[in-house]
């Protein structure tokens, strides 16, 4: 049986929450889809298709494996039939605001008294309580709010979103992963609790812990020196995240080419590999033949590679790429180990070997109903997942879960209360309860963000996590800025700090005997693995699952990679921005008439975790009841083309490929990012994101800009009329902004009702009075900074919350407990082990 076979999950969300129930009903939940008579919001979401009256690819793609129940929350009836079902649930979920719930009887402090042992999961802009909690909102002013938004601007103008809205299937994803955390809790103490999940709160993590600069030191002007080679403050980052995007855009003969020129200890060697297939292919290659790329930083400090060696560079490698098609590119990057690779869109993932090698689609419904949708969001080798059925029709299921749930009487004698010593309140976050992970031991083998991410969560609710680095070669991420003071080292990386905080961090060289040894015990003492090596190294050192479950027959282990541990692209190497290549997002971010810029950062780094962490907490939940292990095989990949489901759904049924629109919108208008007021000693201009979702909102928005000849044109009173004229209507938005600082705009536009929020850098993220009241910045003392901060959980549960108990340990700093506290050994083994650890000075100002 499939993880969460048995599980009951009640799902009243609009298409803001909808991914959550679609991940809870693939893992096995049964989840019933409860929509007013008139059907859920998200039947009429954008991709549409060409016929009138087409459903929406969006509710097939995410309320796909689930069933339709007619309610109306707003009638005595309606609410009766829900209260009825809420008894029998375990799992309900809502995207209504609080204020809204509490109209309708269906706030958590009613629900409670229902069911006490049922988990309520709320997903909302910016969280259930604060001072923005009833503010509108939409994709892009979540995007502003949640920082990403304002660290991408590609061309130095004005910030961008992915063209496919992205926010709320983050949150989604992460209540998913709350509702499963709750549950875990529940089995323990016989409660539910209430999971408050804030939209605003998932961007963040989506931001390299730019979003944390404010409270480093660090400055955005010292970052974006980071995307010049010339500059000392060099981007060492295989992705090339602080890099301009175009600057990792290269034409070939049949499209475009990601790769960054990767320098510094850490990824400069990715560079030597690439220069060593230009000298293969007889390139001339001058000087650069001679280079050690590793060492360039040093070179640039020293004044002997300079901007015109960059820019000689930049044109043999871009006289060769244009020699080349994708697929030779693509060749040469699985043989060689580059990182280099075809920028991907709908047609090629479509018809990708790799994909289809690991059963990746799957088929639902048939005659006319029939799709090909993404299918598991992991591999796992056990059975962990059921996907059977398409979206369901409007109230397709309602007889048949009344009987089911409520059995054939129902109507003739409907259910009593509850009797509940519960009174509903929400319990503050110091709340002292048992973690849903207490006791669960973590052995972390992964770097960078994608694996960390998830280890992190895990220690967020209690899990012991041992952290292992290498003692010869610091982790990328501890190169990687923000840096505290501003200074590179590495003991002062913000990115380090906050996806590695709460976890014991040890040493071992896992090339020598002895550090796989200790490896090997640690995994015997482990109950899960998560590693993110690439595909068959840890097979060398004998320590890949196979080797690892002789050990400990029982343990789960979490392989996360850029196309998963099997396939013709499995062992590519490879770091977010070659995921979201693969994945087609580099197709969908950039303006409608310029080139392909790809989502700020690794964006698959992102993405990927938040799909890992939902399918190990099912095997965690699965192993509790059975005792049995299992591999989950994570792909960055297929996780990003999950992000696409609707798109990848329509483009299966018609070829429509989806193309980059700016900030423009499917659906809305007016619908972007403008620029308002700057401070005189200001480094960029700041901007704010407004989304006119409704056409009452743009007799508001036409009235407060002073422009009643819009508001009064018969040809801009619905959304279609707006978007065919959207360039005027933009040229008046941005000529009323222009006029005003962010703050003022925005409350003038919010208290109008519609969605606006400022375009937050890291100053106005990390004193947004929102976070401030959800505390989700967290202060933590540090042996070397005094203070450190990071980022809190990404959900908050009301009676197990998450907690952060300390900072990113220090390179080996546990590495005598760990080995004699936790493993026993003898002094001996212990001295053996530690003084492999390199000595690195903290660099501090």
């Amino acid at each position: 049986m499939a993880f969460l076979t048995g599980t009951k999950v009640l799902d009243l969300s609009d298409e803001r929450g909808l991914l959550a129930g679609r991940m809870l009903a693939d893992l096995g939940a049964d989840v019933v889809r409860v929509e007013p008579p008139g059907g859920n919001s998200a039947r009429h979401c954008a991709p549409l298709g060409d016929d009138e009256g087409s459903a929406s690819y969006y509710w097939q793609a995410y309320a796909a494996n689930s069933r339709s129940l007619i309610a109306d929350p707003t009638t005595a009836d309606g609410r009766e039939l829900i209260h009825g079902l809420v008894r029998e649930a375990d799992v309900f979920i809502t995207t209504d605001l609080r204020a809204v719930s509490t109209s309708r009887g269906l706030d958590y402090a009613d629900i409670v008294q229902l069911n006490p042992r049922l988990v309520y999961v709320s997903v909302t802009p910016f969280g259930r309580t604060g001072p923005k909690a009833d503010l509108p909102a939409s994709d892009i002013t979540i995007w502003a709010a949640g920082g990403v938004l304002d660290e991408h601007r590609p061309d130095g103008g004005s910030p961008l979103r992915p063209s496919v809205p992205q926010a709320f299937l983050h949150a989604a994803a992460d209540a998913a992963a709350g509702a499963q955390l709750a549950l875990l809790s529940r089995a323990e103490t016989g409660r539910g609790q209430l999971v408050d999940v804030s939209a605003q709160v998932s961007m963040g993590a989506s931001t390299l812990a730019r979003v944390l600069t404010d409270k480093t030191g660090d400055t955005p002007d010292e970052l974006f020196k980071g995307m010049r080679l010339e500059e000392k403050h060099v981007d060492q980052s295989g992705s090339g995240s602080g890099t301009t995007p175009s600057l990792k855009k290269w034409e070939c003969r049949d499209g475009l080419i990601e790769y960054h020129l990767s320098i510094g200890p850490a990824t400069g060697n990715f560079t030597n590999r690439f220069v060593a297939w230009l000298a293969d292919e007889g390139v001339d290659l001058g000087k650069f033949g001679e280079i050690d790329f590793r060492g360039v930083p040093d070179l640039i400090a020293q004044g002997e590679f300079t901007d015109a060696d960059t820019s000689d560079l930049r044109q043999r490698v871009r006289t060769f790429f244009a020699s080349k098609t994708k697929a030779e590119v693509l060749a040469a990057a699985v043989e060689r180990k580059l990182l280099c690779v075809p920028i991907l869109d709908a047609t090629d993932i479509a018809a990708s070997e790799q994909l289809e090698s690991r059963n990746f689609w799957a088929t639902v419904g048939d005659g006319d109903r029939e799709l090909t949708l993404p299918g598991p969001f992991a591999q796992i080798d056990a059975d962990a997942f059921d996907i059977s059925r398409p979206a369901p029709l409007l109230g397709e299921h309602t007889d048949e879960v009344v009987r089911a749930w409520l059995g054939a009487d129902h109507a003739a004698n409907p259910p009593s209360a509850v009797e509940s010593s519960d009174d509903g309140s929400e319990l503050s976050p110091d709340h002292d309860a048992g973690l849903p992970l207490a006791g669960l031991k973590v052995l972390d083998l992964s770097w960078v963000v994608a694996g960390p991410s998830i280890t992190r969560a895990l220690a967020d609710f209690g899990a012991t996590v041992i952290r292992v680095e290498n003692p010869h070669s610091p982790e990328t991420a501890r190169l990687m800025q923000p840096f505290y003071g501003g200074v590179a080292g590495p003991e002062n990386s913000a990115l380090f700090g906050t996806w590695n905080a709460g976890k014991l961090g040890i040493t071992l060289d896992l090339t020598g005997e002895a550090g796989q040894q200790a490896a090997r015990d640690l995994a015997g003492w482990a109950d899960v693995v998560v590693e993110s090596f690439s595909p068959g190294m840890l097979a060398q050192w004998n320590l890949d699952y196979d080797s690892l479950r002789e050990v400990n027959p029982g343990l789960i282990m979490l392989s996360a990679s850029l196309n998963g541990q099997r396939g013709p692209l499995a062992k590519m190497a490879g770091f977010g921005n070659i995921g979201a290549a693969l994945s087609g997002f580099q197709t969908v971010v950039g303006r409608a008439d310029g080139p392909p810029l790809g989502p700020f950062g690794p964006y698959t780094d992102f993405v990927a975790p938040r799909f890992g962490l939902s399918a190990l907490i099912g095997a965690i939940s699965h192993r509790r009841s059975t005792g049995a292990g299992c591999f989950i095989d994570l792909s960055q990949v297929e996780a990003g083309v999950w992000m696409q489901s609707s798109e990848m759904a329509q483009f299966r049924r018609d070829g429509t490929v989806m193309s980059r629109m700016g900030n423009a919108d499917r659906e809305f208008a007016p619908h972007g990012v403008f620029p308002t007021a700057a401070d005189s000693d200001a480094e960029r201009t700041p901007h704010i994101a407004i989304a006119v979702t409704d056409d009452a909102q743009w007799a508001a928005l036409a009235d407060l800009i002073d422009r009643p000849d819009l508001g009064s044109d018969p040809d801009l009173r619905t959304s279609a009329g707006r978007r065919s004229r959207e360039s005027d209507i933009d040229a008046a938005v941005a000529a009323w902004t222009a006029t005003l600082p962010g703050p003022r705009a925005a409350q003038l536009l919010q208290d109008a009702g519609i969605p606006a929020h400022e375009s937050a850098d890291s100053a106005a993220f990390c004193n947004d009075p929102q976070l401030i009241h959800h505390g989700h910045i967290v202060p933590l003392p540090h042996s070397i900074h005094g203070t450190v901060h990071v980022e809190g959980p990404r959900c908050s549960l009301s009676e197990t919350p998450g907690r952060v108990t300390a900072p990113a340990p220090l390179l080996g700093e546990h590495n005598a407990f760990v080995f004699s506290e936790i493993l026993g050994y003898d002094d001996a083994l212990v001295d053996q082990l530690t003084t492999t650890r390199t000595a690195t000075a903290p660099s501090v100002r």
